[in-house]
């Protein structure tokens, strides 16, 4: 039997035979300086010869090895890992991205109407239908859009949802000054939503909120609006359903200790004699409001009696709109006794009240004994007058030379 030092030259002269470790076992005896794997050592030992005579494993460039016995083995290895992913493109975060990005993700296909006007100052989107997902898919871009000042949605049936969206909005934007959300049907609960936000808004100026169901439950909301917000001039609430007294009595209260409301627009509601008049008392003590629409409610006599106080104590008012009223000839005593001690009203309209000839005499016959009125405008269309009335009329043109009395349906009589 041969032994195994006796056939190792043998073996070496043909290295091909062996694998990769029997290589190793029968060199086991010999003590090489350096031996250098590389990474890919399951295709074999390469970059090395052997040497017959010497029985050794020696590298085939020392200098590379001796060079290197200080650093460290590399390895280049390219692992498959589920936490690799493919690189996300990068992403649009500009108005029109954004909203095309939210267009995508709900299903919503995207305005062009909207896309064309996001750098215009103005964004009227009126009667064109839009759903609560719509105002949720512009959130985004008009959150930080700086250009848009003015929003108009007027009469697109949102409902609170719509509104609560728009809520969202108005608390992130810092450039909106006007909102018009008239003719939405929002209800109570976007009342809520709204009002939370507005009592700390401090960009809206003009407010519309016409048309929405508003009722008795939302006046304590919008209470606290007139209360905590010193920034609106403007607000709007006609064709609501307020009615009762305690809406009356909360209104008058707060707007008469608000500092800001320039104009307040009430018309087309349910307020009867007692709640105008509670409105109506506890208003004469503003100091700021300048233009009051309570056209189209059931003033009568109780709010007359109260008119006439008001305009002897205030010193704002500019317009005062009393449309359709029912008063009567005993109320246009109250109004006019106001008119003849008042220095600052300019307009009164009084147009649709059942005053008859007699009561628009009693509206305009104190004004001969007062010359220092402002009046400009009295608008008593719709009221039949006699010749008495017109004589007055013709009186009051060298006393009062600004004042223009409007009669009948179209025509207005100039003095």
């Amino acid at each position: 039997m041969t032994s195994l030092s006796s056939t190792t030259p043998k073996v070496f002269n043909r290295p091909e035979l062996l694998d990769n470790q029997t290589r190793l076992v029968l060199s086991a005896h010999v003590k090489p300086k350096r031996l250098v794997r590389d990474a890919t050592r399951s295709a074999g030992i390469s970059g090395l010869n052997f040497d017959s005579n010497s029985s050794m494993i020696s590298p085939v460039n020392q200098e590379i090895n001796h060079d290197n016995d200080d650093l460290p083995i590399q390895h280049h290895f390219n692992y498959d890992t589920d936490i690799e992913q493919d690189e996300e493109p990068n992403k649009d975060y500009s108005c029109k991205g954004l909203y095309l990005d939210q267009c995508h993700r709900h299903g919503v296909i995207p305005s062009t109407y909207f896309l064309r006007h996001l750098d215009s100052k103005t964004l009227s989107i009126r009667y064109s239908g839009l759903k609560p997902i719509n105002i949720k898919v512009m959130l985004p871009s008009l959150k930080i859009n700086t250009n848009i000042t003015k929003l108009d949605v007027r009469d697109n049936n949102l409902g609170s949802n719509g509104a609560i969206y728009i809520a969202q909005l108005i608390a992130d934007n810092e450039f909106i000054t006007e909102l018009n959300l008239a003719d939405n049907d929002i209800g109570l609960q976007g009342c809520i939503a709204l009002c939370s936000i507005l009592c700390s808004n401090r960009t809206i100026r003009i407010l519309h909120l016409d048309g929405n169901r508003f009722n008795d439950e939302c006046a304590s909301y919008f209470a606290e609006v007139f209360t905590h917000n010193d920034y609106i001039k403007y607000i709007n609430l006609n064709k609501n359903f307020f009615e009762n007294e305690t809406t009356g009595r909360i209104f008058g209260q707060t707007l008469a200790e608000n500092q800001t409301i320039e104009e307040f627009h009430l018309a087309w509601n349910r307020l009867r004699s007692k709640s105008c008049a509670l409105l109506i008392k506890l208003l004469a003590s503003n100091a700021r409001l300048t233009t009051f629409d309570l056209s189209w409610n059931g003033a009568g006599l109780s709010a007359a009696k109260a008119i006439g106080e008001f305009l002897k104590v205030n010193s704002t008012l500019e317009k005062f709109h009393l449309d359709n009223n029912q008063f009567n000839t005993e109320c246009s005593i109250y109004i006019g006794k106001g008119l003849a001690t008042n220095e600052t009203l300019k307009i009164l309209t009084l147009n649709g009240n059942p005053l008859e000839s007699s009561g628009c005499y009693g509206v305009m016959h104190p004004l001969i004994k007062y010359p220092m009125s402002s009046l400009q405008i009295i608008d008593l269309r719709g009221i039949i007058v006699n010749k008495d009335c017109i004589e007055l009329i013709t009186e009051l043109s060298t006393i009062l030379p600004q004042l223009t009395v409007k009669l009948g349906r179209e025509r207005e009589f100039m003095i």
